[in-house]
Protein backbone atom coordinates (compact mmCIF):
# COMPACT_ATOMS: atom_id res chain seq x y z
CA UNK A 1 0.00 0.00 0.00
CA UNK A 2 3.08 2.57 0.56
CA UNK A 3 4.04 1.72 -2.47
CA UNK A 4 0.95 3.02 -4.39
CA UNK A 5 0.81 6.07 -1.97
CA UNK A 6 4.86 6.52 -3.27
CA UNK A 7 3.84 6.15 -7.01
CA UNK A 8 1.18 8.46 -6.84
CA UNK A 9 2.79 11.14 -5.17
CA UNK A 10 5.76 10.82 -7.39
CA UNK A 11 3.79 10.59 -10.82
CA UNK A 12 2.11 13.91 -9.75
CA UNK A 13 5.27 15.49 -8.40
CA UNK A 14 7.49 14.56 -11.77
CA UNK A 15 4.49 14.97 -13.94
CA UNK A 16 3.83 18.78 -13.21
CA UNK A 17 7.52 19.53 -13.50
CA UNK A 18 8.54 18.62 -17.01
CA UNK A 19 7.51 20.84 -19.59
CA UNK A 20 8.94 21.13 -22.94
CA UNK A 21 7.61 22.60 -26.60
CA UNK A 22 6.46 20.39 -29.53
CA UNK A 23 6.50 22.67 -32.71
CA UNK A 24 5.12 19.48 -34.91
CA UNK A 25 1.95 16.97 -34.30
CA UNK A 26 1.55 14.68 -37.04
CA UNK A 27 -2.35 13.73 -38.24
CA UNK A 28 -3.45 11.81 -41.03
CA UNK A 29 -3.67 13.99 -43.63
CA UNK A 30 -1.64 16.58 -42.31
CA UNK A 31 1.23 18.09 -40.02
CA UNK A 32 0.64 20.81 -38.00
CA UNK A 33 3.44 23.91 -37.45
CA UNK A 34 2.25 24.90 -34.23
CA UNK A 35 3.88 28.06 -32.19
CA UNK A 36 3.12 28.97 -28.82
CA UNK A 37 2.90 25.72 -27.14
CA UNK A 38 3.37 24.31 -23.77
CA UNK A 39 3.70 21.19 -23.80
CA UNK A 40 3.54 18.77 -20.27
CA UNK A 41 4.58 15.01 -19.79
CA UNK A 42 2.08 12.85 -18.36
CA UNK A 43 2.86 9.62 -16.52
CA UNK A 44 1.32 6.32 -15.61
CA UNK A 45 2.73 2.70 -15.95
CA UNK A 46 1.07 1.66 -18.88
CA UNK A 47 1.40 4.61 -21.35
CA UNK A 48 4.72 5.08 -22.79
CA UNK A 49 5.34 9.06 -24.24
CA UNK A 50 1.68 10.79 -23.63
CA UNK A 51 1.58 14.65 -23.03
CA UNK A 52 -0.69 17.25 -22.82
CA UNK A 53 0.09 21.00 -24.77
CA UNK A 54 -1.91 23.56 -24.52
CA UNK A 55 -1.23 25.78 -28.03
CA UNK A 56 -2.11 29.12 -28.86
CA UNK A 57 -1.33 29.63 -32.94
CA UNK A 58 -1.89 32.32 -34.94
CA UNK A 59 -3.53 30.09 -37.63
CA UNK A 60 -5.86 27.89 -35.82
CA UNK A 61 -6.00 29.92 -32.42
CA UNK A 62 -6.42 28.45 -29.08
CA UNK A 63 -6.06 24.50 -28.78
CA UNK A 64 -5.84 21.74 -26.03
CA UNK A 65 -4.11 18.39 -27.38
CA UNK A 66 -3.48 15.84 -25.15
CA UNK A 67 -1.73 12.74 -27.02
CA UNK A 68 -2.04 9.09 -25.39
CA UNK A 69 0.27 6.04 -26.49
CA UNK A 70 -0.46 3.24 -24.51
CA UNK A 71 2.08 0.31 -24.00
CA UNK A 72 1.06 -2.81 -26.03
CA UNK A 73 0.24 -4.69 -22.90
CA UNK A 74 -2.30 -2.24 -21.79
CA UNK A 75 -5.86 -1.56 -23.11
CA UNK A 76 -8.66 1.10 -22.25
CA UNK A 77 -11.55 -0.01 -20.19
CA UNK A 78 -14.29 1.56 -22.31
CA UNK A 79 -14.36 3.96 -25.02
CA UNK A 80 -11.75 6.67 -25.10
CA UNK A 81 -13.65 9.91 -26.36
CA UNK A 82 -16.29 8.94 -23.99
CA UNK A 83 -13.94 8.57 -20.89
CA UNK A 84 -12.88 12.32 -22.44
CA UNK A 85 -15.96 13.82 -22.49
CA UNK A 86 -16.65 12.97 -18.94
CA UNK A 87 -13.75 14.13 -17.23
CA UNK A 88 -14.28 17.39 -19.57
CA UNK A 89 -17.76 17.98 -18.20
CA UNK A 90 -16.51 17.00 -14.93
CA UNK A 91 -13.41 19.00 -14.72
CA UNK A 92 -15.25 21.98 -16.08
CA UNK A 93 -18.94 21.90 -14.58
CA UNK A 94 -20.66 21.71 -17.70
CA UNK A 95 -24.03 21.19 -17.09
CA UNK A 96 -25.20 20.47 -21.12
CA UNK A 97 -23.26 18.75 -23.55
CA UNK A 98 -25.17 17.86 -26.90
CA UNK A 99 -23.22 16.84 -29.92
CA UNK A 100 -24.78 19.27 -33.16
CA UNK A 101 -22.59 18.09 -35.43
CA UNK A 102 -20.42 14.80 -35.92
CA UNK A 103 -18.57 13.44 -38.72
CA UNK A 104 -16.49 10.14 -39.53
CA UNK A 105 -13.51 9.81 -41.61
CA UNK A 106 -10.84 7.27 -41.68
CA UNK A 107 -8.78 6.87 -38.19
CA UNK A 108 -10.97 10.79 -37.25
CA UNK A 109 -14.30 11.68 -35.63
CA UNK A 110 -14.79 15.42 -35.69
CA UNK A 111 -17.51 16.33 -33.01
CA UNK A 112 -19.15 19.66 -32.51
CA UNK A 113 -21.04 20.43 -29.01
CA UNK A 114 -23.35 22.76 -27.70
CA UNK A 115 -21.76 23.42 -24.62
CA UNK A 116 -24.48 24.55 -21.56
CA UNK A 117 -27.03 25.97 -24.54
CA UNK A 118 -25.18 28.66 -25.19
CA UNK A 119 -21.54 28.56 -26.95
CA UNK A 120 -19.62 25.66 -29.08
CA UNK A 121 -15.97 24.11 -28.92
CA UNK A 122 -15.09 21.23 -31.59
CA UNK A 123 -13.25 17.80 -30.38
CA UNK A 124 -11.21 16.24 -33.09
CA UNK A 125 -10.22 12.67 -31.91
CA UNK A 126 -8.10 10.77 -33.89
CA UNK A 127 -7.44 6.95 -32.90
CA UNK A 128 -4.64 4.47 -33.83
CA UNK A 129 -4.01 0.72 -32.93
CA UNK A 130 -2.22 1.93 -29.75
CA UNK A 131 -2.38 6.00 -29.76
CA UNK A 132 -5.51 8.67 -29.15
CA UNK A 133 -4.78 11.83 -29.89
CA UNK A 134 -7.59 15.04 -28.38
CA UNK A 135 -7.61 18.14 -29.85
CA UNK A 136 -10.21 20.28 -27.95
CA UNK A 137 -10.38 22.78 -31.39
CA UNK A 138 -11.89 26.13 -29.26
CA UNK A 139 -12.39 28.37 -32.48
CA UNK A 140 -13.51 25.42 -35.24
CA UNK A 141 -11.07 26.19 -37.45
CA UNK A 142 -8.86 22.94 -37.65
CA UNK A 143 -12.23 21.09 -37.70
CA UNK A 144 -13.44 22.96 -40.60
CA UNK A 145 -10.05 22.41 -42.08
CA UNK A 146 -9.29 18.78 -41.98
CA UNK A 147 -13.18 18.01 -42.54
CA UNK A 148 -12.80 19.66 -45.78
CA UNK A 149 -9.95 17.47 -46.92
CA UNK A 150 -12.80 14.43 -47.19
CA UNK A 151 -16.00 16.42 -47.78
CA UNK A 152 -14.98 19.67 -50.16
CA UNK A 153 -18.32 20.99 -49.92
CA UNK A 154 -18.02 21.17 -46.21
CA UNK A 155 -19.58 25.01 -44.26
CA UNK A 156 -19.29 24.94 -40.66
CA UNK A 157 -22.55 26.51 -39.32
CA UNK A 158 -21.04 27.06 -36.28
CA UNK A 159 -17.72 28.33 -36.45
CA UNK A 160 -19.11 32.07 -36.54
CA UNK A 161 -21.40 31.60 -33.83
CA UNK A 162 -20.56 32.41 -29.80
CA UNK A 163 -17.42 30.19 -28.74
CA UNK A 164 -16.82 28.13 -25.78
CA UNK A 165 -13.57 29.14 -24.39
CA UNK A 166 -12.83 28.42 -20.77
CA UNK A 167 -9.25 26.67 -20.46
CA UNK A 168 -9.03 23.13 -19.84
CA UNK A 169 -6.26 21.13 -18.96
CA UNK A 170 -7.19 18.12 -17.28
CA UNK A 171 -5.29 14.78 -18.41
CA UNK A 172 -6.71 11.60 -18.94
CA UNK A 173 -3.30 10.13 -18.04
CA UNK A 174 -2.59 11.71 -15.20
CA UNK A 175 -6.47 10.79 -13.71
CA UNK A 176 -6.07 6.99 -15.05
CA UNK A 177 -4.83 5.82 -11.25
CA UNK A 178 -8.16 7.28 -9.97
CA UNK A 179 -10.78 6.47 -12.72
CA UNK A 180 -9.28 3.58 -14.15
CA UNK A 181 -9.46 4.29 -17.53
CA UNK A 182 -6.81 1.75 -19.13
CA UNK A 183 -5.12 -1.15 -17.43
CA UNK A 184 -2.51 -3.35 -18.04
CA UNK A 185 -3.58 -6.87 -19.37
CA UNK A 186 -2.87 -10.43 -17.74
CA UNK A 187 -0.17 -12.19 -18.53
CA UNK A 188 -1.51 -15.22 -17.62
CA UNK A 189 -2.90 -18.17 -20.28
CA UNK A 190 -5.22 -20.31 -19.42
CA UNK A 191 -4.15 -24.01 -19.30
Amino acid sequence: MKKLYLFIFVSFFVSGCISFNINNIKLPKKTLDLKNSKTIATFHPCANFSYISNVNDKEYGKLFIEYINLDNNCSWNGFERGFFEELFKQTLKIKSMKIVEQYDFDTYEFTTYLINNNSYVNLIFVYGVNSSKFILDYEGRLSKELISKYKHSYKSEYINKKRFLENYDKSLVKMANFYSYFSRESNRYLD
